[in-house]
């Protein structure tokens, strides 16, 4: 299991040496983190700094990341004994001796959010020391880290063990004490994408306004991701709901995902603005819950992706594999379950051999298998049935030379389903008694009821 430290720092520049003692560990340092690296020996860590630490001689905001990386650079150096760590560079606001950084406090927490998921990965002993971090920062470094963790963990061990040491008193051993110690249990509460992702912020006219998101909305890859919209969203339904099926036949890759956030980091860098002289800087654009829900479904893709499940069709055995390997904890997983025991039941109970034969070696809707008529798209008669609606769902049974049922699989009418460009559509066709033919858009169902979640 990797191991990692993560600690957000204020103004580093005037900390004083302290006794810090942790655990049996004595040691002298200008900050916690000394004493907590030397008990654990992390693989890993990430110091989270502010870029209202420049001193804003520069108008090109690249240079302002590469001073305060820097500055932080060279004091870890010359005061922690400490290695293998990397410094991030995260958005700010206030007023101090330096400057001014104009922007939304809440930018922080979506920036933590995207660098930290680009480094979370497989099993993951996380220690978080939020000692050091400047009033807003550990409380939005704790969420970031534990809202991905909880996404992490629905394939992976995960544990968090979280820090803070007594208030600095000169000439005092200082005690740094565990907050928390908890073995982290999988969060399927992941919620829906939707396309407010940034918007712009108070300290622009509103000519100036319109014309920065005119930009925005018709750059490319934003418009790519507003068609890629419920494609997303069926993905994280598939968690959510505990859909194996759905999972398997519209998963999305994370490159996809990520390909389109990193377009919108530079759009928000893009549109930061320096007055060197005056020792401004202003953000014109801020992060709304779009971005950090985007974020999340980029992180479940990269977390949660089987490759070799990934397919239009999957067999019973494989249907409980997936079960195994990312709904275990869903409390919908018994769905799963309920279904693979019900195909199994009526292989048994409702056919002799004579009828099973009439069966093999073909593609037939469910609703036949089950001896029963199609019906009109129902979205609760769907999540009940874990994705496997009979009207909706495939399934083809062979046997082996012994007579035995070697394979059962199931797949979604592919009559139903069209891919144009990476975007996929489910469109299921109906007539009801009267021959009235009725069409009924799947995904826009699914996602609808994942954004109405409560």
């Amino acid at each position: 299991m990797q191991k990692v430290l993560i600690a957000p720092w204020g103004n580093f520049s005037n900390w004083e040496k302290a006794i810090y003692l942790f655990d049996g560990i004595e040691k002298e340092s200008k900050s916690s983190i000394s004493a907590i690296y030397e008990k654990i020996n992390p693989d890993k860590v990430y110091i989270l700094v502010l870029d209202t630490l420049s001193n804003l001689e520069s108008e090109n905001y690249e240079d302002i990341v590469k001073e305060v990386r820097e500055k932080a650079t060279e004091y870890i150096e010359a005061n922690l004994d400490i290695s293998n760590y990397e410094v991030i560079v995260c958005p700010g606001v206030g007023t101090f001796p330096n400057g001014k950084f104009f922007g939304n406090l809440a930018d922080y927490y979506s920036y933590t959010l995207y660098e930290l998921s680009k480094r979370f990965d497989g099993n993951l002993e996380v220690h978080l020391d939020l000692t050091h971090g400047l009033n807003y920062m550990p409380v939005l470094t704790y969420r970031a880290v534990k809202d991905l963790l909880d996404i992490l963990s629905i394939k992976n061990k995960v544990k968090l063990t979280v820090y803070n040491s007594d208030p600095y008193r000169e000439k005092e051993t200082l005690h740094i004490h565990i907050v928390e110690d908890i073995n982290i249990i999988p969060s399927y509460n992941i919620k829906g994408f939707t396309t407010n992702i940034v918007n712009t912020t108070k300290f622009l006219e509103k000519k100036e306004k319109g014309k920065i998101m005119k930009n925005v909305n018709s750059n490319p890859k934003i418009k790519e991701l507003k068609e890629l919209k419920q494609n997303i969203n069926t993905f994280l339904a598939s968690l959510v709901y505990a859909l194996p099926l759905t999972y398997s036949t519209f998963f999305i890759k994370s490159e996809v995902i990520e390909n389109k956030i990193d377009e919108i980091i530079k759009l928000y860098i893009s549109n930061i603005v320096i007055d060197s002289k005056n020792k401004e800087l202003k953000r014109h654009l801020k992060f709304e819950e779009g971005f950090n829900n985007l974020v999340k479904a980029y992180f479940a893709s990269k977390v949660c992706e089987v490759p070799e499940l990934i397919k239009d069709e999957l067999s019973l055995k494989e249907i409980k594999e997936l079960k195994n390997l990312l709904f275990e904890e869903n409390p919908r997983a018994q769905f799963i379950e309920n279904e693979i025991a019900s195909i199994y039941n009526i292989i048994n109970t409702k056919y002799n051999l004579k009828e099973l034969r009439e069966l093999l070696e073909k593609w037939i809707p469910v609703y036949k298998f089950r001896k029963e008529t199609a019906d009109k798209f129902n979205i609760r008669n769907f999540l009940a049935h874990a994705g496997f609606e009979k009207s909706i769902t495939e399934i083809y049974i062979s046997l082996n030379e012994n007579l035995n049922i070697e394979k059962t699989l199931l797949r979604y009418n592919k009559e139903y389903i069209e891919e144009k460009n990476g975007i996929k559509k489910f469109i299921y066709k109906y007539n009801d008694k009267a021959g009235k033919s009725e069409s009924t858009d799947i995904l826009e169902k699914i996602e609808n009821e994942l954004l109405n979640k409560k």
